[in-house]
């Protein structure tokens, strides 16, 4: 089922069939419309979105956008930040949202360098 859910019920055993949007993507650099502007996201076909410095310069090799883990177990040790899930194992509606976010960011992010520079 295109499109559909990834996770399915077979025999009582859950299969994920990891998300394809974004995958295959001939450029690194797709165009997102934030606020009725065109906002260009980098993303890494590894981790994802990329977003700019703080100082609308562009990003590094660890400026990648991430979605925090929302719930931990006291027992879990496995990152402290709990930015611990790959790209790959995104949904694509977790894909969609880091991809919209990391436009979001970009597009202050320049708007705020463009003030900067002007004054």
């Amino acid at each position: 089922m295109s499109g559909g859910p990834h996770m399915t019920m077979d025999s009582g055993v859950r299969h994920f069939h990891p998300a394809s949007n974004y995958d295959g993507i001939r450029e690194t650099v797709v165009s997102i419309e934030v606020d009725g502007e065109m906002v260009e996201v980098e993303i890494d076909p590894k981790n994802g979105p990329k977003v700019l410095k703080v100082d609308g310069s562009p990003p590094g090799p660890n400026d990648f956008f991430k979605l925090p883990r929302s719930a931990r177990s006291r027992l879990d040790m496995s990152t402290m930040n709990g930015h611990d899930k790959d790209w790959t194992f995104y949904t694509s509606t977790e894909r969609n949202l880091c991809v919209l976010q990391a436009a979001k960011i970009n597009k202050c992010r320049r708007q705020l360098a463009s003030q900067r520079s002007a004054e």
